[in-house]
């Protein structure tokens, strides 16, 4: 029977049994993704339905599924209550979780900075060292200093790309059974993931962490940088 999902807010399908596991499989339709399939009252997340699928149903060769004409859901995304059905099954991390959370994220960071540093012959360098070097002897330092910067951004940017893409979360969010979803309770694309970082420097570094306060006051919970690349941070569902 075919299967319909959700992403980014838009009714996908049909495909078949085989092809809704490989998907999931491959993490494109993942544990908050909607699902629908006919005979379901509604729409439900995949994680709902996972543990009643029934093993993925080998065709014989020539058979022809049904068209999206044949079965058309109860309910389109056009019609259905997506906001409430979200709102049910998304529980929102809390202010100081968050904190605990990116604190530990932080501190690898923090690390891997100094692992840098060293690694440029930076580690001891001494600023009122810096007041004695002549013209000559201060512009290699300052290269020095302008890669080391650029390192650790590319570092840092390269850190959130991968765990949110790969694992929905950070080191931090992990420890926690934190994740980072869409709007929908969707996973965040490419775009999503890059905006949301440098999103999240504005408000670190030109808010003077004021845009993080924020998610203490917001009912989802929401830090600047998810008002801005609509983004939310929820628990992990079991």
């Amino acid at each position: 029977m075919p299967w319909y999902y959700a992403q980014n807010n838009q009714r996908l399908g049909p495909v078949s049994d085989s092809e809704f596991a490989r998907l999931a499989r491959e993490k494109i339709i993942r544990e908050e993704t909607l699902v629908w399939k006919h005979g379901m009252p509604d729409w439900k997340t995949y994680a709902e339905v996972e543990s009643i699928l029934p093993p993925p149903e080998i065709r014989p060769s020539g058979t022809v599924e049904p068209s999206a004409d044949d079965i058309r859901p109860a309910a389109s995304l056009e019609n259905v209550n997506v906001s409430a059905i979200l709102g049910e099954r998304l529980h929102y991390a809390g202010f100081w979780i968050r904190v605990a959370a990116k604190l530990i994220d932080w501190v690898i960071l923090w690390g891997v900075a100094q692992g840098l540093t060293r690694l440029l012959g930076l580690g001891a360098l001494n600023p009122f060292d810096i007041l004695e070097m002549s013209p000559e002897a201060m512009q290699p330092l300052f290269q020095r200093i302008m890669l080391l910067a650029f390192l650790d951004s590319a570092t840092r940017l390269g850190f959130y790309w991968f765990f949110l893409k790969k694992f929905a979360a950070t080191p931090g969010k992990m420890i926690f059974g934190l994740q980072v979803v869409s709007t929908r309770g969707g996973s965040l694309g490419n775009g999503q993931i890059v905006g949301r970082y440098f999103s999240e420097v504005l408000a670190k570094y030109f808010t003077l962490c004021i845009g993080y306060v924020v998610a203490g006051f917001d009912p989802e919970k929401r830090a600047m940088h998810d008002h801005f690349c609509d983004t939310r941070v929820v628990y992990k569902r079991k």
